[in-house]
């Protein structure tokens, strides 16, 4: 036999002159089954041609959620059930489902579309995916390491039941290359009264001397009731401005502290 080799999966190239084909055909065909985009996770029929319903799913790796790689111990025989299309998948654990649905619409791992009849499997579709698209821009995720958003990415969150960034106050967190730090401790609020509305502040100068009338005594003036009641305007306005501003920053504390960061 000769000893030719292909490049890249090194399979067996027999010259024209040799003789048991079979052996390195057979050789081929094993290590071509081997090879994870080939037999990873492949479902193949109990029996060729099919006649039981039964089906089998091979061993393999497949990227999870979250970026790491689980793994499939492969499947027993499986019996799908009668007159239907399955659609067998992975859940993210790495749970064989079968499916007379569809497929989810949450985080699977397609594996093949199964027509059955009453006694035999009639079509099996292979639903693997087994390149993807790479680069910079292409992770649909940040790796747990860490990474960089693209300018201008967006990070939708959902409407019900939402996200949290950090789930305990000791985790650490820090904005615009701040040391992170845990969440502050709590703000005493004796005052409660919120706001969520500044209002605006009309202000009355007292840019002259009060001059008032001479009192009895000597280079004594005293205040006159209009310069009383300028006096008080003032300090009125002054008064509910300055409310005004506490029961704001009040409303700023109940939101920073019901986000979680504030306490």
């Amino acid at each position: 036999m000769s000893t030719l080799y292909t490049n890249n999966a090194k399979l067996g190239k027999p010259a024209v002159a040799d003789r048991n084909w079979n052996l390195p055909l057979n050789a081929n065909a094993d290590a071509l089954d081997a090879l994870a985009p080939v037999g990873g996770l492949c479902v193949t029929t109990a029996e060729i041609p099919s006649a039981s319903l039964n089906v089998q799913a091979a061993a393999g790796r497949f990227q999870k959620r979250d970026g790491t790689v689980g793994a499939f111990a492969g499947s027993a025989l499986t019996t799908l059930p009668q007159n239907q299309t399955c659609s067998l998948y992975l859940t993210d654990a790495g749970t064989l489902v079968i499916s007379t649905t569809g497929y989810p619409t949450t985080t699977h791992v397609r594996l093949a579309t199964v027509v059955t009849s009453v006694t035999t499997i009639l079509g099996l579709t292979d639903d693997r995916v087994v390149c993807g698209v790479v680069g910079t821009d292409s992770l649909p995720y940040l790796p747990l390491a860490g990474g960089t958003l693209v300018d201008g990415a967006n990070v939708a969150f959902g409407t019900t039941a939402g996200t949290k960034i950090g789930t305990a106050t000791t985790q650490k967190l820090g904005f615009w290359n701040a040391t992170p730090i845990v969440r502050p401790g709590t703000y005493v609020q004796s005052y409660a009264t919120n706001t969520r509305t500044l209002g605006a502040y009309t202000s009355t100068p007292a840019s002259t001397a009060y001059t008032g009338v001479a009192s009895g005594q000597t280079g004594t003036p005293y205040a006159q009731a209009a310069d009383l009641n300028s006096l008080r305007a003032a300090y009125e306005n002054l008064r509910v401005f300055s409310e005004n501003t506490t029961q704001l920053l009040n409303a700023l504390v109940n939101d920073l502290r019901a986000m979680g960061l504030l306490s």
